[in-house]
């Protein structure tokens, strides 16, 4: 840093198959008469190239790649350095990557890891080139310097005050379409029938759409709680087990806000703060610990999202993932306090219930998802609700601001892969319960469980833009599929005794009324 300063123009060209070709023009200058520059090393991470190559005024230069552990770094020899104060070495590094955009399901997703030690150099300009053909551009992260169409490519300009601690994200497509069976094994124990309940995963405006294609056995009653969730309830006979199947699809939504576009919370309903910002069991918002946090945090000068966003940014800063969490057959649930006194050993769960403790504890309303989010680089954004069977789920936070509704975010993803997931959340993302009332109630799918080798939760992409959505809510749906149960024999005895007790009173009334104004009388 004291003796040189430096200065990037990095450019990514992504074609129409998700190959990317990185360009890095890089200048190095002296800023001493008495130092010379005759090597530089380009260090990334969690990246796979290949085809590298070196050039500056002299033509190729010596290229020399190593790797350790995750880091790959390319080792390059000026053929010319430059000799003097002020005078510049000029250079670019180029290398083909397929790690930077990829395609899952009907989405094309970008990931650019953030960069390190930003702050030491003068000028760090990114360009990103994306086909138009990956589709509609669903959201940019952070926001552009500039962004424009030129031959057919959506083209993104970032300067080095947008990127700093921050990666480039972005996805493209129309929305996420996922099939999906779930299997919910129910079991009842007691000497008489019970009623008991499942979640069936619900629509979330402007983010999930949902399509119930079967569900068998079929419900006795449904019903929607506060939260959205749609609840089927099923007779368990004494001693007995049953197994639900749901098959269904989801349509998945990318969102994207801008913080300082939100509300103030003047303009929240008293009904949502009343539901919404009270404590449960694992949201301590009355332990001073939490309440001094939110406390320092709020400024009431900010709209509700940038106070959340501050809540976000605390939480991703101040607690640690646990690395060895996904491969535990059991994590306990810790609740907000104990995570932040243990902020170490941290699981998806310990991030959801610290952020919406300190949000709730700000005044805003805040609640809990629980459900499937799909990863195809689980070191960067990991599942940890670890079910038996298989299973894995995972858990992410939403608040509420009325200028954009309820808004997801996944404070754990952001810690883990050092990416914005406040600002947006992708289309991998499929809640299957929302936990608002209660930190505990509904279970989500998965954990309706009796066979511990059993799988009960399988998604994959739909071939099928179209997949037969329709405007049907998913409670009209459910209710669709309700059928009357016959009774059981013990039911059938009961209701025949009742009906001969009720015929003998009216007999007796009827063709024996001196009796009864006797009593009456008495």
């Amino acid at each position: 840093e004291q003796e040189f300063q430096s200065e990037y123009i990095v450019t990514y060209n992504v074609d129409k198959n998700g190959e990317t070709s990185v360009v890095y023009d890089i200048n190095i200058i002296n800023k001493r008469a008495d130092v010379v520059a005759t090597k530089y090393t380009l260090s990334l991470k969690q990246v796979n190239l290949y085809s590298v190559l070196g050039v500056d005024n002299k033509g190729e230069m010596e290229v020399e790649v190593s790797s350790q552990d995750d880091v790959i770094s390319i080792n390059v020899t000026l053929n010319d350095p430059a000799i003097g104060e002020n005078k510049k070495n000029n250079f670019k590094i180029n290398f083909k990557t397929k790690g930077i955009a990829t395609k899952t399901g009907d989405v094309w997703n970008i990931n650019i890891p953030p960069i390190q030690n930003l702050e030491l150099t003068n000028k760090y300009d990114v360009i990103l080139r994306v086909p138009q053909e990956f589709g509609p551009k669903i959201f940019v992260s952070p926001t552009t310097n500039k962004d424009s169409i030129e031959n057919n490519f959506y083209l993104f300009e970032f300067d080095k005050n947008k990127l700093l601690d921050k990666g480039i994200t972005a996805s493209f497509g129309e929305y996420q379409t996922m099939n999906f069976i779930l299997r919910y094994q129910l079991k009842n124990d007691s000497l008489l029938s019970n009623i008991q309940e499942i979640a069936l995963p619900p629509e979330i405006s402007n983010r999930q759409l949902v399509l119930y294609r079967d569900i068998n056995p079929k419900p006795v009653k449904v019903r929607q709680d506060e939260d959205g969730n749609i609840l089927a309830s099923y007779k368990i006979q004494a001693k007995n087990a049953l197994e639900v199947t749901l098959k269904g699809s989801a349509r998945l939504i990318g969102e994207q806000i801008r913080p300082e576009m939100g509300s103030k919370k003047d303009n929240i309903e008293n009904g949502l703060i009343k539901r919404y910002t009270g404590p449960s069991k694992y949201w301590e918002t009355n332990a001073p610990e939490i309440r001094q946090i939110a406390e320092d945090l709020y400024d009431e000068n900010k709209t509700i999202s940038q106070n959340a966003q501050t809540a976000y940014e605390f939480v991703v800063k101040n607690l640690y993932y646990d690395l060895n969490a996904p491969a535990q057959e059991y994590i306990e649930r810790k609740g907000a306090l104990n995570t932040l006194k243990n902020p170490d050993k941290s699981a998806c769960m310990g991030y959801t219930d610290l952020f919406v403790s300190i949000v709730r504890a700000m005044g805003i309303p805040a609640r809990e998802l629980n459900g499937y989010a799909f990863n195809n680089t689980e070191a960067n954004r990991p599942l940890t609700i670890n079910l038996k069977g298989g299973d894995l789920l995972h858990a992410w936070p939403e608040y509420y601001d009325p200028a954009y509704g309820w808004i997801a975010v996944d404070p754990t993803w952001g810690s883990t892969s050092g990416i914005d997931y406040f600002t947006k959340l992708d289309t991998n993302h499929f809640a299957f319960v929302v936990k608002g009332l209660s930190s505990e109630y509904p279970l989500p799918a998965g954990t309706y469980r009796i066979d511990d080798h059993a799988k009960l939760v399988e998604i994959e992409f739909s071939q099928d833009k179209k997949n037969g959505f329709s405007d049907k809510s998913a409670l009209k749906q459910a209710r669709s599929f309700v059928t009357r149960q016959a009774p059981s024999i013990t039911e059938i005895a009961a209701i025949v005794i009742s009906a001969a007790v009720i015929l003998a009173l009216l007999y007796s009334i009827i063709f024996k009324p001196n009796f009864y104004k006797t009593i009456f009388r008495k």
